[in-house]
């Protein structure tokens, strides 16, 4: 039986993605977090400094999207064929320049400045990406479904994440009323019922 140890920081960020393809694969993995105090010793030994590093009977796969696409294809969540798996590699790309941005205004250092930052960048950049996205989801049983095929893919997934970062984020949550698609998918893959347990059971973040 194939082993699967991940590491990564106690949160959901870059991880959670991965976490979920485990749960929804039915595969039991040793999730190793770290806390930001941990976080200066553990990095002098992993390579290139950075998390996540997923751990597949022993040997190391670095990078969170190399882990994410590995798993997906392993376990059947990277669509039917070519063409589907480069749609769902598209809603990625969208949903990591989306999110990327936006999560990173936390690190800023009182609230005033993260909420002009996320003003700024959510009244830009974000709404094209998020009527991309709500575009592309109505193209599959006009958007009542997931965004390729018929059941859920890498791209529901990430876009899960996402969402949950923006409903989390002060200004942003305000502002997810145009989306109601969006919200819908967001809704169904909470209540999926492969999915549910482990949303459920893990540890509460806000990102």
């Amino acid at each position: 039986m194939t082993t699967y140890k991940l590491q990564y920081f106690d949160g959901r960020g870059r991880g959670e993605v991965i976490r979920m393809l485990l749960s929804l694969g039915g595969k039991k993995f040793e999730d190793v977090r770290y806390s930001m105090a941990q976080w200066g010793d553990v990095k002098k030994d992993l390579p290139l400094a950075q998390l996540p590093i997923l751990h597949v009977d022993g040997k190391p796969l670095l990078d969170s999207s190399a882990i994410s696409s590995y798993l997906a294809r392993e376990f059947g969540y990277y669509g039917s064929n070519n063409w589907e798996a480069a749609l769902i590699d598209q809603v990625v790309g969208v949903i990591i320049d989306l999110w990327t941005p936006l999560v990173m205004t936390i690190f800023l250092p009182d609230e005033a400045a993260q909420l002009a930052k996320q003003k700024e960048i959510f009244d830009g950049k974000a709404h094209g990406f998020l009527k991309f996205l709500e575009d592309a989801l109505c193209k599959n049983k006009e958007g009542d479904g997931f965004f390729v095929g018929d059941k859920i893919s890498l791209a529901d997934l990430n876009f899960h994440t996402s969402w949950e970062t923006l409903q989390n984020l002060k200004y942003t949550e305000k502002n997810l009323d145009k989306y109601p698609k969006l919200a819908a998918l967001q809704a169904r893959l909470s209540a999926d019922k492969d999915l549910s347990g482990y949303l459920a059971a893990r540890p509460k973040h806000n990102v």
